[in-house]
């Protein structure tokens, strides 16, 4: 246990769901280097449960592409500097940004300006586009955490220092993963009727996105590629978690809309319940991000789509320097994710992708047996270890 004369001030920014579920993690895993240590900054459900002192709302951050955060731009702009005065003030220790690096990395250099050690949370996707921001990185933060490995190696060739830590997911993730909540939801006797020993049938566990802009531009195609797939197989099932109340609400209203006709029965809308979803599906069809990893460690074969608006594919499709685009696929270097990107993400394309898993026993297990080996490079104890690097980080300073 690390030991320092007064409480310790740790100043944490999470903008995603992913982030929140990062954040709670590192701050249970720091009060055992620092018990009496304090924790301010943005974050979810996940981080308060564990202390944070929460300063804003972290759903201002959850936005993708170009186009959709100048949207929000005076917003975002006025909630940085909110914090920013906040922790001047207050003088922490040091500052962590978990994930949003267009939020996190300019708030990260001013701290770093104002004497205050930074740290980054996930290494932004420099290696995919946008290499220039390597350049940002440095003058930002004083350490990066990754939870890739590769990543690391990026960094270290650009002389920035870093620390793989692996992936919380994969410390956590079972393919026995149960329902994630400790009272009776409306919801239980559909996930039984759904589980694998109690259906015959095929189940895809499809996964439009977390955000109202993905769905949008997803959840037709998704729901025209299930009824393709379902006139190849009369008898599927789909299940579709929807990521919040306002996206189960969003989803509801769309499957609605959509006169689904004799569809509708073998549809099934929960509220939450993602990773239980994927475990008993037998294939999953979702928005690329971090929901095909955890599909990957849950040793399910899956199709992988993304769209957004043209304008923002336009200019990020120029800078992309990746030959894939799905975290699996990138992960193992081998394409056994089928991505379908844009004007590929068309029902045709997504619908016969999904039949050749569910129909092709060799690919099946061939994905299942690189998703297994991918899981065992990306469990390093990630909590653990990203605790650790802090704290690390905290007491050369102090010494």
């Amino acid at each position: 246990m690390s030991e320092t004369k007064k409480p310790l001030l740790i100043a944490i920014v999470a903008g995603e769901v992913s982030g929140d579920i990062l954040g709670a993690g590192l701050i249970r895993q720091l009060r055992l280097h620092y018990p009496n240590a304090t924790f301010v900054g943005l974050g979810g459900e996940h981080m308060e449960a564990q202390g944070l002192n929460n300063l804003g709302n972290m759903e201002l951050l959850s936005v993708m592409g170009l186009i959709e955060p100048l949207k929000r731009l005076p917003q975002l702009l006025s909630l940085r500097k909110k914090l920013y005065h906040h922790f001047i003030s207050v003088k922490p220790e040091v500052f962590i940004g978990i994930d949003s690096p267009d939020f996190n990395l300019p708030l990260a250099q001013k701290m770093k300006r104002a004497g205050v050690l930074s740290c980054q949370y996930v290494c932004p996707s420099v290696w995919a586009w946008r290499q220039g921001r390597v350049n940002t990185i440095r003058r930002s933060v004083d350490h990066v955490l990754t939870l890739l490995p590769f990543e690391q190696q990026f960094l270290t060739q650009h002389q920035i220092d870093a620390t793989f830590v692996g992936h919380p997911l994969a410390d956590h993730l079972s393919i026995s993963v149960a329902p994630n909540r400790d009272h009776h939801s409306e919801d239980d006797e559909l996930l039984a009727s759904l589980h694998p020993l109690q259906r015959r049938d095929k189940l895809v566990c499809v996964m439009p996105g977390s955000r109202l802009t993905e769905v949008d531009h997803l959840l037709p195609v998704f729901i025209r590629a299930m009824r393709l797939l379902s006139e190849s197989m009369p008898s599927i099932k789909f299940v579709i978690p929807a990521a919040s109340a306002k996206i189960y609400a969003h989803i509801e209203a769309s499957l609605a809309e959509a006169e689904l006709g004799d569809l509708a029965t073998n549809i099934s809308l929960l509220r939450g319940e993602s990773q239980h979803c994927i475990a008993i599906s037998d294939t999953v069809l979702l928005a690329s991000g971090t929901a095909s990893l955890e599909a990957a460690l849950l040793s399910k074969p899956m199709v992988v789509a993304y769209k957004m608006s043209c304008f923002s594919y336009a200019i990020i499709s120029r800078m992309l320097t990746t030959e894939y685009v799905a975290l699996p696929n990138l992960l193992t270097r081998k394409p056994y994710v089928a991505e379908f990107i844009q004007q590929a993400a068309t029902p045709e394309a997504l619908a016969s992708a999904l039949l050749t898993l569910l129909t092709d026993e060799d690919i099946y297990q061939e994905t299942i047996s690189a998703f297994a080996e991918l899981t065992e490079q990306l469990a390093q104890g990630a909590d653990h270890k990203a605790a650790a690097a802090v704290a690390d980080l905290i007491d050369n300073a102090l010494d």
